[in-house]
Parts: structure tokens; sequence; C-alpha cells
């Protein structure tokens, strides 16, 4: 058996909705396919820039920010590790909403805080101040 499409997993959704539109049988549907991926797409975008927002809020410095966003952390199994995503999920957006379920591929940079020696509460105060402008949760 020879793999013929072959899509990274967080890419799913938007292969399936082009091929949708790409055989869509009416207009109607075609457009209906074209909003979907628009939502997607911007769906997607917020979650990145919440994300960005929330490791440049926590961070003192361009290059501190950069190193968090690149950095490969393995305070995964912490306790504030698992506080800051609970905190995260309750006063932000939820990852078990599907339309924010690429924040999965994001929550590593909590990881990557709190390894920068970020303290607990400045990231909870950096996700209060990027969430206090969201109004679709």
């Amino acid at each position: 058996m020879e793999p013929r499409d072959c899509v990274a997993n967080q890419d799913v959704a938007v292969a399936l909705l082009q091929k949708k539109i790409l055989s869509a049988k009416s207009a109607e549907d075609k457009a209906k396919y074209e909003k979907e991926m628009a939502e997607l797409m911007q769906s997607r975008e917020l979650v990145r820039d919440v994300m960005h927002k929330i490791v440049e809020k926590s961070t003192d410095s361009p290059e501190e920010y950069e190193q968090v966003l690149h950095a490969k952390s393995t305070a995964y199994s912490t306790k504030e590790y698992k506080e800051v995503l609970e905190y995260f999920r309750e006063h932000s957006l939820d990852w078990h909403n599907p339309k924010y379920q690429t924040l999965l591929q994001h929550l590593h940079l909590f990881s990557n805080l709190l390894e920068a020696k970020v303290p607990v509460e400045r990231i909870k105060s950096s996700i209060d101040k990027v969430s206090a402008g969201l109004t679709d949760q």
C-alpha cells in the first residue's frame, strides 16, 4: 500500500476542507467550505497570536522572547506547568473546543517559560492581560 496524501496531523482539517472545496458540486457548497476554511485559518491565527503575546508579556527582552519560542523544554510534568495550563484553559482559550485544538501545538511555550525561570504569577498575569482583549471564547 502506497500513501497518496500524507498530511501532518495538525493539517488534516485544512486538507479535508481543501478537498471539499475542490470537489464541491455547487457554488453554495463551495462557498460554505470556503467560509469554514476562512474560520479555521482565523482560529489558527488567533491561537498563534494569543500564545505569542503571552510569551512576549512574560519575558523581559526580545532575546528572551525568541529563546522561549524556540526552546525545547522538559518541564512538562511539573506542578507549575499543570497549574499554568489549567489557568490558561479556564481564563483564556479552551483546547477542548474544536475551534482551538491547534492550541495543543503551542502549550510547550508554557513549559519553556517556566524553564526560563518566569514566575507562575507573571505567566498568569500575562494570560489575563492577553485574554482580556478576546471577545469570542
